[in-house]
């Protein structure tokens, strides 16, 4: 199997007729859980290494739930409808939301991430792809996959366009906002996952924020990334005696790093954050890095 340097666990190809379970393993991140294709399989009433049919609609809503995510069943039977069924999936999208979608005349699951509403494009996760992390799909290219006819005679089964909506059973956000930058970062790959940047993040400013102090209408960890960058990039340099102007360039990169994803998790912090220990914490994250990178 082909591999490749990844930056997040929705990278990871399918294993045979597993689309299903590595297409809701993808929403699953988006939405902050973390689940194996292996383990959905399982949670699916699937839990055979190879399987010849895949898993179907209902066994896909099992798992789901099993995940606390809460799935809704989008279908449309007429194909001159199709810009109706990309127009619900797209709401559903901008909400933050993440799909699965059947293509391929019921061949092949897909998981559908995203909308760019300024290039028009859907944000599609093919866990088949060996080439991309993800595509970026039209309208027209989402109609025209997303039809699926029936070829056997008899078939009970209607033609249709398809895909199941998820969202956290609890009604919180998803965790991730994709954006270009992320998918960016995805396909260059990273040292780190996605979650354990996060998680670096997360702690620094939970600490970083005054007990009792409400965080919903703080500053967001990204501003404050860039507005300190330079004093961070500069103290590395000085304490670790950096070689100069492309040590400095490699870490304000690796920094760019962290303010995206702090960016797509949407962290924030109190207006009265402690902002001295704020920037100790990202130099020292940083650091870290930049020792391990060195030695």
């Amino acid at each position: 199997m082909h591999q490749r340097e990844t930056f997040a666990p929705l990278c990871q190809l399918q294993l045979p007729s597993h689309c299903g379970p590595c297409s809701l393993s993808s929403c699953l991140f988006i939405l902050g859980t973390t689940a194996t294709q292996r383990q959905l399989a399982r949670a699916a009433g699937r839990p055979m290494r190879v399987f010849a049919h895949g898993i179907d609609e209902e066994g896909l809503r099992r798992a789901a739930e099993t995940y606390g995510v809460a799935s809704e069943f989008l279908l449309v039977e007429e194909r001159h409808r199709g810009r109706q069924f990309a127009t619900r999936l797209r709401r559903h999208l901008n909400l933050g939301n993440p799909a699965i979608m059947l293509v391929d005349h019921f061949e092949h699951w897909v998981a559908v991430i995203g909308y760019l509403r300024h290039r028009h494009r859907f944000i599609v996760v093919d866990p088949k792809d060996e080439d991309s992390v993800s595509r970026l799909w039209s309208e027209q290219a989402l109609i025209r996959r997303g039809w699926n006819a029936v070829a056997a005679q008899g078939s009970c089964e209607p033609n249709q366009f398809f895909a199941i909506l998820l969202a956290r059973a609890d009604g919180e956000p998803a965790r991730w906002q994709v954006s270009e930058a992320w998918l960016r970062l995805c396909e260059r790959g990273s040292d780190d996952t996605a979650d354990r940047m996060a998680n670096d993040l997360t702690e620094v400013a939970r600490l970083a924020s005054p007990g009792r102090d409400a965080i919903s209408d703080g500053p967001y960890l990204a501003e404050l990334i860039e507005e300190y960058r330079d004093r961070i990039v500069d103290s590395i340099i000085h304490w670790a005696k950096g070689s100069g102007e492309r040590d400095r360039g490699d870490l304000r990169a690796f920094s760019r790093d962290y303010q995206i994803v702090a960016s797509a998790t949407g962290i924030r912090v109190a207006k009265r954050c402690d902002r001295p220990y704020l920037v100790a914490q990202l130099t020292a994250i940083l650091c870290s890095y930049w020792w391990g990178a060195r030695f």
